[in-house]
């Protein structure tokens, strides 16, 4: 990086001290006390996944990264502990699978920390800040009956090559996101990643991956773009390390990203420069070519979807997968699913895998115990049974903790989640996304109903409220959500959902043999004008629809 004063002011902060060099200070801090914090390692202790949390004063969130989602229950049963001693007693499931906990105090981070690093041999390296971040996969990698090749454990070693590399990767111009699995329902979003990898089934018979670059969300989403590569399986541990090393490595160099913080993401350089330039640029830094393909561009199916419920694994054992309502997990029922995970797997396979839709499952159970555990997770408030909408509700942190959210987010999902298992059947899963702000952590520009924090009268107070996105999917065709309602009153938002839901069941196709019409393709085929009349409910008036430029000019605040 070649320095510049008229670079952001992040960029000085990062010269000034990396990151990574804030590991010992955090002692310090220990000792010394909150006050004593210089407002310049706030932002550095990121790193290590340590971030100020609403309220500022004294408390912090504090992100733990699993790699692929996968921990075994010593694990996941310690985090739980440090949930109840430090964290008020629960946690959050993230959308990028890792483990939140709030209401840390930095005198609790030597413990914690070394407890995490040293009894668990977990790390929180790049879990934030201008870093990669969490290598994210499908939760049943290596043991779903349809996964469509080998990765090995590919999302664990891609996260140690980037630890390792040390500060080679701890200065980048802004996150980097990175996802790959080769499942078929695409469960881990490569399409909204900087690097996405999915499965690929060829006219021929081979199998493999390809490669999306340049994928992202927040306020000026983009989908990945596809490099044309198909990685075959005996390909895949030599070629997709370093493809992600040196992806990582363009980004890293792209001084031009670093002088106006908003635009510092790899989409904006691949949407600037072309996948065709970022392909010739890769292959010239990694010294080989992959094998092209221009038949691969985007993943060919992906329902918005998880794997809850009870299913078989392609070696005869069972996975049961738990539905986390809203994310949010108490430590004791963390405790207890490590527990559970250890009582009934098959000797020395136990394990507790987090999806990213905020879910968890168990996995290795033999067919014989699967009765028993089910019994004991309902006992625990943890059923594998609970309805679709839970299934595929998600939710970001909100004001509750957060700096950036503009509403309420997680009690609210809980009152959105209630009225509509009480009022409203799915036979077909419809995805909900409730996101305090336009930053989408909870991804609502993806969702089947995305929701995004705004302000708005009601009653004559002003009040949180939401701007209502429905049709965002991905695939081979992959859509963004478009605007149906505007600034709905949170206090009205669940009936405004359910409008549009029951429009969806009272119209959509059903074949003769019963097959119902997804949400995703009922919404592909209505005129926006019909889908914001779906969304009118009597006791509320929408404001006038508002044109694209509105629509991003209210997200940039």
């Amino acid at each position: 990086m070649t320095f510049n004063p008229a670079m952001s002011k992040n960029e000085h902060l990062k010269l000034a001290k990396d990151g990574l060099d804030v590991w010992d200070d955090i002692y310090r801090y220990a000792k010394s006390g909150f006050k004593s914090i210089h407002e310049d390692d706030f932002p550095r202790m990121r790193w290590f996944g340590i971030y100020q949390q609403k309220p500022n004063e004294g408390h912090f969130m504090w992100r733990i990264k699993i790699p692929g989602g996968f921990c075994s229950p010593a694990q996941f049963r310690e985090m739980g502990k440090l949930a109840n001693e430090y964290g008020r007693g629960f946690a959050d499931v993230t959308t990028r699978q890792d483990i939140q906990l709030h209401w840390m105090t930095i005198e609790n981070f030597p413990d914690a920390l070394d407890r995490v690093y040293n009894k668990l041999g977990m790390y929180t390296d790049f879990s934030c800040g201008d870093t990669p971040r969490n290598v994210c996969g499908c939760p049943l990698t290596g043991i779903a009956t349809n996964e469509i090749c080998d990765i090995g454990n590919l999302n664990q070693s891609l996260s140690d090559m980037f630890k390792a590399a040390g500060k080679e990767f701890s200065n980048l111009p802004r996150k980097f996101k990175t996802t790959i699995s080769a499942c078929p329902l695409h469960c881990h979003e490569p399409q909204i990643n900087d690097i996405g990898v999915f499965g690929v089934v060829k006219p021929d018979g081979r199998r493999g991956l390809g490669v999306l670059v340049g994928g992202g969300l927040s306020s000026t989403p983009h989908f990945g773009q596809s490099l044309r590569y198909f990685v075959p399986q005996d390909k895949i541990q030599e070629q997709i390390p370093k493809i992600f090393w040196h992806t990582c490595a363009i980004f890293r160099d792209a001084d031009e990203l670093r002088y106006k913080r908003k635009r510092a993401r790899l989409k904006f350089l691949v949407a600037d420069k072309g996948w065709q330039w970022f392909r010739d640029e890769l292959e010239k830094r990694m010294g080989f070519s992959p094998e092209h393909d221009e038949d691969v561009v985007n993943p060919r199916g992906a329902l918005h979807t998880d794997h809850t419920g009870i299913g078989e694994q392609r070696d005869g054992n069972f996975y049961v997968g738990i539905p986390i309502e809203r994310g949010r997990i108490t430590a004791d029922q963390m405790i207890t699913a490590a527990d559970l995970a250890e009582k009934y797997a098959a000797t020395g396979l136990a394990q507790v895998r987090l999806s990213l839709k905020q879910n968890i499952m168990l996995t290795n159970i033999p067919k014989e115990n699967v009765q028993a555990l089910v019994k004991e997770l309902d006992a625990a408030g943890l059923t594998p049974h609970a309805p679709l909408w839970r299934q595929n509700l998600v939710s970001c942190t909100g004001t509750q903790f957060c700096n950036l959210a503009v509403v309420e987010t997680k009690q609210r999902a809980h009152g959105i989640l209630k009225y509509l298992e009480q009022s409203v059947e799915l036979d077909s899963p419809i995805m909900i996304s409730v996101s305090g702000c336009p930053n989408a952590c909870a991804q609502y520009q993806i969702a089947d109903i995305g929701l995004t924090g705004t302000k708005a009268p009601w009653e004559g107070v002003k009040t949180d409220a939401y701007d209502l996105l429905v049709g965002g999917c991905f695939g081979e065709n992959p859509e963004f959500g478009q605007e149906v309602a505007a600034k709905v009153p949170s206090p009205i938002v669940h009936k405004v959902i359910e409008a549009i839901v029951r429009n969806y069941k009272t119209n959509r196709v059903v074949t003769i043999d019963g097959d119902v019409e997804t949400f995703r393709d009922f919404v592909g085929r209505q005129p926006i004008e019909a889908l914001r009349d779906s969304a009118k409910i009597p006791e509320w008036t929408p404001p006038p629809p508002r044109g694209k430029r509105d629509v991003e000019e209210n997200r940039n605040g």
